[in-house]
């Protein structure tokens, strides 16, 4: 039986799991709910560089101390928005509130603020009093819940989206390639670990990141360790080089894995002054083998488009010819015009 129902779900309940703490996250509350005739972030606050990409069609993200709020516009002209907010924070405002905790969160806020002016709840606020779950079991003998079912740790990097679908893809090989009984029972606590130890990577990243809030320079530069294994993953996996990005953030890569941990442990302490520098310095070092996106390129200002050049130029980080990479961004679609027309002219 694979459990698919989310936190807290059928099997956890169930068979009583029992909850596991987290060791690095601090405690965190939600508050959220859809809205219509919210104001597009743009238009208020036009950029001085022309961003890559509409930033209201994207997930919108405004980060301060102690928490952020998430906007994520429908194509239907609705709106979901909400804080994960620490406990904290969550009390300054009176989140348990509802809509009372919502407007003052705004009144803290006033540039957030101008962008709900007009913007009306459709529907009645929903207060989590803690976002954060961990289960203290995944799997046994004959049944095992999804990445999804077995913890969340925060919306903020949207990474139960990927867990999950590691999940989905490792519980199939288990039921494709071992026969019940003992073969499988090993295999779903191999399954188990990888989950525990997945989500801990997570957690930890997660929860530097809350640590650094206060501090947005730093707290964009820890963010690219993120982006930079998501990048690299999905480029390894579409190459069909899945063993180049072993497990979820390159957790389980013997290099880039511990890096991580290392760096968000040193973010966690808030370090300043010179500290702070080698940080940076460290951060920039563990992402630069693993950069298929421009993460290092200081022309970018902090905005990184989607550039097939930026992945042929990482061919070699990913072993790979730039004939693989061509073939690659013409299977996705991404091979630019003027670049096709010369692969074709020298196939001539």
């Amino acid at each position: 039986m694979i459990d698919a129902s989310g936190p807290r779900g059928f099997l956890h309940r169930a068979l009583h799991l029992g909850e596991a703490p987290h060791r690095w996250l601090p405690p965190t509350q939600g508050l959220y709910t859809h809205f219509e005739g919210v104001e597009r972030w743009d238009r208020l606050w036009p950029s001085e560089q022309t961003p890559p990409y509409p930033v209201d069609d994207a997930a919108v993200h405004h980060v301060f101390p102690g928490g952020w709020i998430w906007v994520l516009r429908f194509n239907n002209g609705i709106t979901s928005a909400g804080a994960a907010l620490t406990d904290v924070s969550a009390a300054n405002v009176g989140a348990a509130e509802g809509a009372a905790g919502w407007t003052r969160l705004l009144a803290t806020l006033p540039s957030v603020a101008d962008q709900f002016r007009h913007a009306r709840a459709t529907l009645p606020f929903v207060h989590a009093p803690r976002l954060a779950f961990r289960s203290a079991r995944v799997a046994g003998a004959t049944w095992a819940l999804l990445p999804s079912a077995a913890g969340v740790i925060d919306p903020l990097l949207s990474t139960g989206f990927p867990l999950t679908l590691l999940g989905i893809l490792r519980l199939v090989d288990v039921l494709e390639h071992t026969r019940p009984g003992a073969e499988r029972e090993t295999a779903l606590a191999d399954y188990e670990r990888t989950t525990l130890v997945e989500l801990d990577a997570t957690e930890r990243l997660v929860a530097a990141l809350y640590a650094t809030m206060h501090d947005p320079l730093l707290f964009k530069r820890l963010s690219l360790l993120y982006f930079a294994a998501a990048s690299f993953s999905e480029a390894a996996r579409r190459l069909g080089r899945p063993g180049l990005a072993p497990g979820f953030l390159l957790s389980a890569h013997t290099i880039f894995g511990p890096e991580l941990a290392t760096c968000a442990s040193l973010a966690a302490a808030q370090p300043s002054g010179a500290a702070r520098l080698a940080l940076e310095e460290r951060i920039d070092r563990a992402i630069e083998p693993f950069d298929t996106a421009g993460l290092l390129d200081p022309s970018r200002r902090h905005w990184y488009p989607v550039l097939a050049a930026d992945l042929l130029e990482s061919a070699a980080k990913l072993g790979a010819t730039e004939d693989e990479v061509l073939a690659l961004l013409e299977r996705i679609g991404m091979l630019p015009a003027a670049t096709k027309q010369q692969s074709t002219l020298a196939e001539r």
